[in-house]
């Protein structure tokens, strides 16, 4: 291990990294260096020399994660012989999910979308079982109550690192 306990194969990948780098800013070549980190507090000192511009991208606003919602939720999806729909009050849901990332976000719609599907095992199970017939299974709509079902167990990842963040913004940002 380093200095900080870092495992040697990080060590040596880091070491690497930072070689390359060191050649690409010798290069004629134009050359654009695109990174990211969930978590900027842990890149190093020699890192962050080589990193000229640093920029904090924060939680997604109220107006992106309506777009996200809807866009991972649409009104009606067409995969036929399926059509799924959507009935949800987007502008709601966008007001409660602050301190929600984009991934948390995705997350949450894909478990609000799984209740209506599991309402379906439920039938298909019990059709198996000798109830019901196969014309009373069909997907209903994801709607806004399967969302704040789904809220109550999918929290935000990102909200309880915001001071941390800031912190490192104002400690290292560099637009």
């Amino acid at each position: 291990g380093g200095v900080s306990g870092e495992h040697e194969g990080s060590r040596r990948m880091k070491t690497e990294l930072l070689v390359q780098m060191d050649g690409l800013a010798k290069s004629s070549d134009l050359v654009f260096l695109l990174a990211a980190s969930n978590l900027p507090w842990e890149l190093d000192m020699a890192m962050l020399r080589r990193l000229e511009k640093r920029i904090l991208v924060d939680l997604p606003t109220q107006e992106a994660r309506l777009a996200m919602i809807r866009s991972h939720l649409p009104e009606v999806v067409m995969q036929p012989p399926l059509q799924i729909l959507s009935e949800i009050d987007y502008p709601t849901i966008a007001k409660m999910t602050d301190g929600y990332s984009g991934s948390d976000i995705k997350l949450l719609c894909k478990e609000a979308a799984m209740r209506p599907v599991r309402k379906v095992f439920d039938k298909l199970e019990c059709l198996e079982l000798g109830q019901g017939t196969l014309e009373n299974v069909n997907i209903d709509p994801v709607t806004t109550e399967d969302v704040l079902e789904a809220l109550k167990r999918t929290k935000p990842s990102a909200s309880t690192l915001a001071d941390k963040y800031k912190e490192w913004q104002s400690q290292f940002e560099s637009v």
